[in-house]
């Protein structure tokens, strides 16, 4: 296996840049995934990576090996990368079977017979499709063949697996029993994967480590799925990683008071964030499974507009002076005793946790 690492990559195509000065190091071993927004290069960095899309500028290493350079004139072909691509629409030959398809690429490389049945079979048992070697990909369910072009992927043993939206195509149920097979098949090969996605339940699920991408191509953060989730460096993140409450908020009397409201903020904020809140610098965020409901008391009131039940969780969503905050509680403590609030009416809002952020970034996308 092999580290793979990114040094000031820049990609143009035309008058468009997509990024530049664009840096990396995925670790030998590791699942990264690279999530970010439609449009902001990350399937580019993937298929620079596997060879399909040349850098304007910088370089790019498999292990030791360097594989691309500008400035060196140095484009290693595809094939000879050590990488296997899984795409989101399978790419299955539809004319061969499971077992065919999953032993073409031993085909191309030439690998000795005896051997290359022995590696197919061990790749066919990996994804679970033993039994169905000789079924053609009309046979197969999605997932099936999404399965058939992991092996197909891992049976030439590379260095890298590059996953793009592989579980795009599949129904929910589908993409949530894949990323665990994804996950599983890492841990039972040690293949470094790099995951390519716009899917943040997928990328927190399957992740060492992540890196989230602006839509100006910058990376705004790099972590851990827990660190980068619970610790975001800014508003961008912290809003693409999930809901997100942005909560405007204003200074009377000394008092910090959500923007309209008649009623204090019972929360602590500092004496630099409210000297920031009376400039208008800031506004509060929070996330909806982050607020106490109560019907009586409560550091802020406000009513409730609407209730959405959605089995686990109901989502509420509650006006307090001119901002509208969501909500959410788990669906057997708002229905214990039919305790869940309707709409229309009065509650309380307790807020567990609040974080500050620069009023400027809020709702731009890079």
């Amino acid at each position: 296996m092999a580290d793979v690492r990114l040094e000031n990559l820049t990609a143009v195509f035309g008058t468009h840049r997509v990024f530049e000065g664009f840096s990396l190091t995925i670790r030998d071993g590791e699942c990264f995934t690279l999530l970010g927004p439609s449009g902001c290069g990350k399937t580019v960095v993937g298929r620079m990576i596997a060879g399909f899309e040349h850098p304007g500028r910088g370089d790019i290493f498999i292990g030791d090996q360097l594989v691309s350079s500008a400035s060196q004139d140095v484009h290693v072909p595809t094939e000879q990368r050590g990488i296997g691509v899984v795409f989101q629409d399978y790419a299955v030959w539809p004319h061969k079977t499971v077992y065919q398809n999953v032993a073409y690429p031993l085909e191309i490389q030439g690998v000795d017979a005896t051997d290359a049945s022995a590696r197919c079979r061990e790749g066919i048992s990996l994804v679970h499709l033993d039994g169905l070697e000789d079924r053609y990909p009309s046979q197969l369910s999605g997932g099936q063949q999404q399965r058939v072009a992991l092996a197909r992927a891992l049976v030439s043993r590379p260095r890298l697996l590059l996953l793009d939206e592989p579980l795009t195509n599949l129904d929910a149920n589908l993409r949530e029993e894949m990323r665990f097979e994804i996950k599983d098949l890492q841990k039972q090969t040690g293949v470094t994967i790099l995951y390519v996605t716009h899917d943040q339940e997928i990328a927190l699920a399957i992740s060492d480590r992540m890196g989230i991408m602006g839509k100006d191509g910058a990376l705004r953060q790099i972590g851990t799925p827990h660190e980068v989730y619970t610790h975001p460096d800014d508003a961008f993140v912290f809003n693409f990683l999930g809901v997100a409450n942005f909560i405007p908020m204003e200074l009377i009397n000394d008092a910090v008071r959500i923007t309209g409201s008649d009623v204090p903020l019972q929360a602590e904020v500092s004496v630099e964030t409210r000297e920031r809140i009376a400039r208008g610098e800031v506004v509060a965020a929070c996330r909806p499974f982050e607020i106490d409901l109560v019907r009586q008391g409560g550091a802020t009131r406000g009513i409730v507009r609407r209730r959405v039940f959605l089995g686990p969780i109901v989502i509420y969503f509650i006006r307090v002076g001119e901002v509208e905050i969501r909500a959410q509680q788990e669906a057997a403590e708002a229905f214990l005793d039919g305790r869940a609030l309707e709409e229309g009416e009065a509650c309380g809002l307790k807020f567990q946790t609040l974080r500050w952020y620069d009023r400027n970034s809020v709702g731009k996308e890079a």
